[in-house]
């Protein structure tokens, strides 16, 4: 006899895409997508952790294309299935500001909100003869920089990947050239040859991109001591 098939991959909810306000249909994680996660937390592989998660979020979000989604699109989204799989609260550790000592915080997911979305892809202008164009960055931009955190990353290299992602294209009076089709080497030459002004601009942007955000307030459980603190990226809420 055989067993029975579960219905659990139905989509049963709905939510938001911030960049692109499209309301799609999704389904929590089951058994085998919480089994694939799991195992790429345990290797601590930033790599196979991202690719995990966006394998997990295309089974439970049907007809989405990610690749085309910002990487903050695909932070909210896992943030809205998971509260639906594992519970709508997240306990995080947090360092009292005070004495050090470790406390348990509770976060409601269903909290979190987009910081910096009045944030849009624009064009931005180096000089009188050129623009670049700013685009959100996709994961597949991030795959492609190889923008993980590490230990062996300087905060400097981290930000020049990320403006590298965020780059669509350089504009001048006679063309458009799309970043995509230029070397890596073009790129940092470009890169290179601005001035710390013509970098800040760019710099700006990608500082000030959509996060996930969320403002806690907890007593520390050894010294009383009120703790405010402000969660981004998605990294902060697991």
């Amino acid at each position: 006899m055989a067993l029975p098939k579960l219905s659990n991959d139905r989509p049963v909810y709905e939510m938001v895409v911030p960049s692109t306000q499209e309301t799609v249909k999704y389904r929590p994680f089951l058994v085998k997508e919480q089994k694939n996660m799991l195992v790429a937390f345990e290797s601590q592989d930033p790599k196979q952790i991202l690719d995990s998660m966006l394998i997990s979020i295309e089974s439970c979000v049907p007809g989405i294309n990610l690749k085309k989604l910002a990487t903050f699109d695909i932070d909210y989204m896992f943030t809205q299935v998971r509260s639906k799989s594992v519970g709508e609260t997240s306990t995080i550790l947090y360092a009292c500001v005070e004495c050090k000592e470790e406390n348990e915080v509770k976060v409601n997911l269903q909290d979190i909100q987009m910081e910096g979305n009045q944030v849009k892809p624009s064009l931005i202008k180096i000089n009188d003869d050129i623009s670049v164009q700013m685009k959100f960055p996709t994961y597949n931009d991030v795959i492609a920089q190889n923008v993980f955190s590490s230990e062996k990353t300087s905060p400097t290299a981290m930000l020049m990947d990320s403006i590298k992602s965020c780059m669509y294209a350089v504009q001048t009076q006679e063309e458009n050239i799309l970043i995509r089709d230029e070397s890596a080497e073009e790129v940092d030459t470009f890169i290179n040859s601005l001035t710390n002004e013509q970098l800040e601009k760019l710099t700006d942007f990608v500082e000030n991109l959509p996060n996930l955000s969320h403002d806690v307030t907890f007593n520390c459980k050894k010294c009383q001591t009120e703790n405010k603190i402000t969660l981004r990226g998605l990294q902060d809420f697991f």
